[in-house]
Parts: C-alpha cells; structure tokens; sequence
C-alpha cells in the first residue's frame, strides 16, 4: 500500500516536472529570439487569431499570412495557433459559435436558427448560415483573444528580458 502510493506520487511529480519542463522549454526559446518584443508578440497574437477559426489545417498558413502583414515574428505566430488542439476544439468552436449566433441575433431580430442535432437535413440546410455564424463568433473571439495575448507576452518578455 505505501508503495504503491510512493509509486503514485512519483508519477505525479514526473508528470508535473515534465510540463514544467516544457514550458521552460518555450520561455527559453521565447528568451533567445533575436528580435524586438513587440515583433515577437505581434506574431503570437496573430497566430491567436488564426487558431481561433475552425480552419483546421489552414491556421498554420493563415498566421504565417497575418504575421507577414503586420511584420510579426512567424514562429510565434505558429506557436500561437496552438490555442485551438484536439482538447480544445469542441469547446472553442461551440462558444465561438454561440457568440456569432449571439451577434447575429441582435442585428437580425427574430432570426430562429434553431435546430435539432437529431435531424441531418436539417443540419445541412443551415449549412451557410451556420458556417457564417461561427465564422464571426470566430472573428469577433479571435480579435479579443489576439489583443490580450498580444499585451501578455508582450508584457512577459519585457519582464523576463528587464526591458522597461
């Protein structure tokens, strides 16, 4: 019994050691970039941006695109994209959705998207309406998650590197 909650905590701690591991990994890599921090945080918040839209595939480029645009640095703005991953796709793009849906509402009174998940012709005939919809809930997220990454690592880099 003692050992095998030993074994347990062992675990834990590894488990907990390599995350920290990982992110140390990325400060570092952050760290070493030989360019300005805003350069370095422009491109992160782009490639928030682009991970906020369900291009799955396409976020990569997209970023890549956006940080050549505002001259952001193109690894972090991969780095960035990082935002959507297998565990938190589901939950981003449903709020994403909602919150187009939401927007949609209020400059379209009485739009009824409402829909059973239960019927696929149903589904399909709002297709359009409902690719839009979470495509602006994605644009609308996207640029307020981009501003506040944008000012966070913006904000830790300057801290970790004691530039005022």
């Amino acid at each position: 019994m003692i050992k095998t909650r030993c074994n347990y905590h062992k675990k834990k701690q590894r488990k907990s050691s390599s995350i920290q591991r990982y992110w140390h990994y990325y400060k570092l890599r952050l760290l070493r970039l030989k360019e300005h921090p805003q350069r370095i945080a422009r491109g992160f918040a782009v490639g928030v941006f682009a991970g906020c839209f369900p291009l799955i595939g396409l976020q990569f480029i997209m970023a890549i695109i956006f940080a050549f645009i505002v001259k952001g640095n193109k690894f972090t703005a991969v780095i960035g994209t990082w935002v959507s991953n297998p565990f938190t796709y589901v939950p981003l793009f449903l709020f994403n959705f909602q919150v187009g849906k939401l927007i949609v509402n209020i400059f379209i009174p009485n739009n009824q998207m409402e829909f059973s998940w239960d019927s696929l012709k149903q589904i399909s005939d709002l297709g359009a309406e409902i690719t839009a919809t979470l495509l602006l809930g994605s644009a609308i997220i996207g640029v307020f998650f981009s501003f506040v990454a944008y000012y966070l690592i913006l904000n830790l880099l300057k801290k970790w590197k004691n530039i005022k």
